[in-house]
Formats: structure tokens, sequence, C-alpha cells
């Protein structure tokens, strides 16, 4: 598989206002041409009336053709300037960076390939350090700060203060605000919002444009890999002239339509609001072929029905289907190696109806494996997955892409019903249970009852589960170790909140749920198996193997761990209408580090899925290669950690870690040591005292 040693360099507009100050801007350049190749980016110095040397100094520069210069004869203040940048700037990603800062190694790549990766992303920034090491800036949060006289909307950075390795600070995040001190912007995305409001004066104009974006639908994502110091307002005086006037400016644009993500008393407590926005920023890992522009209403969605024998049930399942659901709708069934005739009936059922379609299977696959079959044989815009033994009713599946639509933070959405765990579960209906006897009456007046009534929630049940496309692109499809069911679907809602979605639940929706017919017609001891898949979700979330069902899971610090784009993603089946997304160069940085702390806390198993992902997209990494090698060593599998080293040193005679560590792990398997590789160093080298990760 090719990987991002393939992928082709971004090219950036790199817009530099700049204000007397030389010495920064001296400063702020050579950190660049150390940092920033010139196949990487054009840099545009807009010069704002400077009166010291800075002018001579850039136009010498740019006479040797080492950057370019707009020369303004008076200040026009830092959005004008930016904006005369942005105009002059020849590359599709504009990179708006203050002159009092200094990039650091590696800086750039994860602004580019985040916006390369995510065509939602309209802006990306960098985690900012004052010069002492401590953070700057991580993000900025809206706030709603409460005064003697009144309340007003402000802005808040993030973490400040903090040291650098704060780890909040160190999780990539999704927010409304970037600072413009360094912020890429996609140009289709900034050309959109009529780039930085001139009105503003040296402030606020990047929380403005970044609620522009926000408004317009762009996502704004902080990439903390990318590290730059900033001599905060080194500038000058210019920087605090106007403030007053600024934030009565933003008050009255934006006081009433932004939600704060805190309140903020008079005595300086925060306290998190109630449309609190803040949330890991997940990474695509998926697209597919012929998705729907987000926003359409009338795009269809694909319901995907898992059936395993219980024919009787199926058949109630289908005829409910058929009579309510619009056929503009994609019905995909995927059957589990049924024995009894319900394979004939599908097979029937899909000649009959051409928005039907059913894939076979020769096995039992489990209800997650099944599902994942349909997720990715799937068109419609949104996906339900629907048990087998539930019966729908008349507006069901428009009521929940009514939720799905209404909420843009929520990525999984769900029905109520009359038999489940949980919440979904109406305490009372009024149908008979047996017969299904005024079940549609029941529905009907339920609804016109709870009519747009939706409820956040942080678990629903797979039953009948709404999920986004969005949420597939991020985190894939059910997990395949939870087997024939159980637990999958709560692990799915934690891998999709801790992804940064919300799940709801249409309280409006009613669907009529047998419950267990699939468990009951396979002969499956329902809860022995509950028991067992309870003792795999404990062992993928690190939760003390003593936590009996219904016990504390940790939820705290499952969150304070956040998401993990290699541990939480699941890959779906091959399919033509799939396709997997190379992973960036930071983000295979980011999986090679998160492996090596996972070995030290002792995770082995994580530790193995990082590296293997990390072989997958890269084959050669070397350090990806011989941390494997001494993991599967540490799990007794000495045999293909031995096969991986020698095949390195076949590549890299000359790796001294490879060859310490086949030498160590065959010592301690007391293998007999067979020839060393060509050009390996002989067995009497200087040793280490344990194999190298």
């Amino acid at each position: 598989m090719s990987g991002p040693k393939n992928q082709q360099t971004t090219p950036v507009s790199i817009v530099i206002p700049v204000f007397n100050r030389i010495d920064l801007t001296r400063q702020c350049l050579a950190s660049l041409k150390r940092h920033t190749s010139a196949e990487e980016c054009e840099i545009i110095v807009v010069d704002n009336g400077s009166t010291d040397a800075t002018t001579d100094e850039l136009h010498d520069l740019r006479n040797e053709g080492r950057i370019s210069v707009v020369v303004n004869e008076q200040n026009l203040g830092f959005a004008s300037a930016c904006n005369q940048g942005a105009e002059a700037a020849r590359h599709d990603i504009i990179l708006f960076l203050n002159n009092d800062t200094e990039v650091s190694a590696g800086w750039l790549k994860p602004l580019t390939e985040t916006l390369d990766m995510d065509p939602k992303v309209g802006a990306v920034g960098s985690k900012l350090l004052f010069p002492d090491g401590t953070i700057q800036h991580a993000g900025i949060a809206m706030i709603h700060r409460q005064r003697t006289d009144g309340e007003i909307l402000d802005a808040a950075h993030l973490c400040q203060r903090k040291p650098a390795d704060f780890r909040p600070a160190n999780q990539p995040q999704q927010l409304r605000c970037l600072t413009a001190a360094c912020l890429a912007v996609r140009r289709a995305a900034f050309e959109q919002v009529g780039g930085f409001d001139q009105n503003y004066w040296n402030g606020f104009e990047d929380i403005d444009l970044c609620l522009k974006l926000d408004e317009a639908g762009w996502d704004m994502v902080y990439r903390p890999e990318s590290v730059v110091v900033h001599y905060e307002a080194a500038s000058g005086d210019e920087r605090w002239s106007k403030v007053d006037e600024n934030v009565e400016l933003l008050n009255r644009r934006w006081f009433e339509s932004v939600h704060p993500d805190y309140i903020v008393d008079i005595d300086g407590n925060y306290s998190p609001a109630p449309e609190f926005s803040i949330r890991t920023y997940a990474p695509p890992r998926l697209t597919f072929k012929g998705d729907h522009t987000v926003g359409d209403t009338s795009a269809h969605a694909t319901v995907v029905v898992l059936t395993h024998n219980a024919l009787e049930t199926t058949r109630k399942c289908v005829v409910s289907l058929l009579s309510h659901t619009d056929a503009r709708h994609e019905l995909i069934f995927v059957d589990n190696a049924s024995t009894d005739g319900t394979a004939e009936y599908l097979r029937g059922l899909t000649a009959a109806h051409e928005h039907c379609q059913a894939i076979y299977n020769d096995d039992n696959l489990g209800f997650a494996a099944g599902n994942n079959q349909g997720i990715a044989h799937a068109t419609g815009k949104h996906i339900v997955l629907l048990n087998s033994d539930v019966v729908v009713t008349e507006g069901w599946l428009e009521t929940l892409i009514r939720a799905a639509e209404d909420h843009p933070q929520a990525g999984l959405i769900g029905p109520v019903t009359n038999s489940i765990a949980g919440i979904q579960k109406l305490p009372k209906v009024g149908y008979d249970q047996s017969t299904l006897k005024n079940l549609d009456l029941f529905a009907r007046m339920h609804r016109e009852a709870t009519l747009g009534n939706d409820e956040l929630v942080l678990w629903l049940t797979g039953f009948c589960l709404l999920i986004k496309r969005d949420v597939i692109s991020r985190i894939g499809g059910l997990d395949e170790r939870f087997g024939r069911g159980n637990f999958e679907d709560n692990d799915y809602c934690l891998r999709s909140f801790l992804a940064g979605f919300q799940a709801m639940v249409a309280t409006d929706c009613f669907v009529h749920h047998f419950g267990g017919k699939s468990f009951e017609a396979a002969g499956v001891d329902y809860d022995a198996e509950l028991d067992a898949k309870w003792e795999i979700f404990k062992a993928k979330w690190n939760i003390p193997a003593g936590t009996p069902y219904g016990g504390d899971i940790g939820l705290e610090r499952i969150l304070v761990e956040g998401f993990d784009p290699v541990l939480h993603f699941h890959p779906l089946p091959q399919s033509p209408h799939v396709v997997p997304l190379a992973p960036s160069h930071c983000d295979l940085d980011r999986a090679l580090n998160r492996g090596e702390d996972a070995f030290a806390a002792g995770r082995i198993g994580d530790a193995e899925h990082f590296f293997r992902w990390i072989l997958l997209w890269d084959d050669v990494d070397s350090r990806a290669v011989n941390n494997l090698a001494v993991t599967l060593w540490k799990k007794d599998e000495t045999k293909e950690a031995l096969t991986l080293l020698e095949n390195l040193l076949r590549r890299a005679p000359d790796d001294a870690d490879a060859a310490w560590n086949l030498r160590e792990i065959r010592k301690s398997a007391e293998t007999p040591a067979s020839p060393a590789p060509d050009g390996a160093p002989a067995e009497d080298a200087a040793p280490r005292e344990t194999p190298v990760v």
C-alpha cells in the first residue's frame, strides 16, 4: 500500500504584515529560511508604512528574489495588510504569520496536510509558545464574560501559560476560533467570506474571520504538532490602541448569534456553557465515491438490515419498511448464512424491488462484520443500521433524518422503542406488543405529542441507529472483535463521542422492537455472550478487569486520553464505494510516538496496533520495524520478530538498532545464531542493556 512517502508538498503563500521592528522581521525570516524550503512557500511581506530600516532591507531581499513585498505609505492596520498579501498570493493555501514569531522544524506540514486531507477544514492553527516555553495559544474559546455593566462576547486563549507538554494542549482540536498570528487558510474559504474585516484595528479581526468561516460551514482545526514561538505584541503599542472599539464591533455583529464555550462570572471563574463546541479533531480516514453534498436534504439514505434466520420476524420488518420508507432510499440486506429460507426470501424481494439489494455470506460473520459490509456498499448520505427484529412506523426515516439535519454536531441518531435497555425505552406503550394492533396509531400519536423533542445522550443502542457519513469517514465501521453482537454499539458511541460527535435520541420517532430474535434463532446463550463481550470491551478501553457490568468504566480517564485515529478507527471491507485515505506525515509521526508511549505503559497490544498500522502505509520505516519486533518479542512471538529484523538488515545492513535487537532477541530465545545478514555487525559488537524501542 502506498503511503505518505509519495505525497507531494503543497505550496503555501506566507503573508507577513510588518510595521517597524526590523529586528523581529529579520528573526522571523531567518527561522523561515531554516525550517521552510523554497519549494514549500512563497513569502509576501506587507510593509505598513514602516519608518525604521524595514523598507530598505525588504527592498534588498526582494531584489535578491527571496521575498515579494507590498509597500504601503501609511499603516493601514493588520486586516488590510493581510488582505493585500492574500490578493498578491499565488497559491491555494494562504498562511498569515506575525513578524514577531519564530517557526520551528516541521511546523508547516501539519497545517498543509490537514487542509489537503480534510475538505471540510477551512483554517488550521499552530501551538504558539511564549519565549519562556509556556503556551500562549492552543486554540481559542468563545466566552460570555459577565461584567458590572452587563455581559459581553469575548475570546480567550486555551491553556495559556501551561507548560508546552501540557496534555490537553497536545491533542488536535476542532473549535470555532484560532489566532491569526499563525493561521493557514484555504483560499476558497477566505475569499468566500470576504477575508478579514478592515473595520477592526489590530485586534479581533481573526476572531471575526473564524466566526465567518464557521457560519459558512467550514471547520477550524488546531494542530499542536506545528510549534511556533510568539513574542506576543512585541511589534508595538498599535496592538492595543483600539481594544474597546474592537470589542464593541465584535459584540454588535456576533453576540446574538454565537453560543459561547464558557461562561465567565464577575470574579473570573470559568464554567462550560450548554453549547460548548470544542472537541477532539479526528482526521478523515475514508472517502466515499458519489458522496452527497452536505445540506442536501433531498439526498437518499441507506438502510442496512442484517439477517440470520428468524424468517417470520424478517418478513414483518420488510413489510413495514416497504410500507413506511420512501422508495428513493436504498435498502441493503446482509444475510449471515441463514438456513431457514431467509436467503431465498431476500432473492425474491430484491428481484421485485429495484431499491433493494442483498449481500449473502456463506458463514455467520457476526453483527459488526455483517453491518460493515452493508456500510461499505451503501451510497446514501446517511446510513441506518436496522435490526431485522423491528417494525418501523410511518415517517420513521424522515424523522431520523430531520433530527440529523437539525443538529450539525450530532453524528448518531436513534429512535425510542418499547423493548431495549437504557433511555430509549418508553416506560409505557399504547398498543399490543404481540399482535402489533394499534402500533401505527400509537406511533402517530406519540410523534405528534413529541414533535422535534430531541434529547442529547451518550449511549445509543444499535437496533436502529442512523450514522452520518462524516462519522464513518473518521472512525470507520463497527469493531469486529465483538463477534455475534453486544457492546459493539457501546464501543461505536464512545469512539464517536471521542471523535467530537454528539448522540441524539429523536424522541418523536418510534420503532417497535421484538428483541433478541436472531440470538434465539441461532440458539445463543445471550447472558453468556453478554459476559464475554463485556470482557472484550473492558480490555479494549483499559477498564479494570474486576469492574462489573454496569460499573464505573472510568469515563473521565477515557475522555482525557482522547480520540486516537489509529486505535479508534476500524476499516471497512473492500468496496467500489469506499477509498482509504493515506495518513499524513505528522499522523505517522504521532502514531509512532503514541506506540512507544503505549509500550512504555505496558499496553503491548495497543503498541503492536500502532506499529503495524504505520508499516501498513510505510513498510520501510525502520523505527517502526524495530519497535514492532521488540513488541512481538515481549509477546513471545519471537519467530515473527526475528523475521522482521532479518529482513530489515537485508535492506539496511548498517541499522545498528536492528542488529542489536536481533542479537538480544536471539539470546533471550536461546535460538542458535545463524550467520548474520551481509553487512550486519558481528556478534561480539558492544551490547546494550535492552532491545531498542
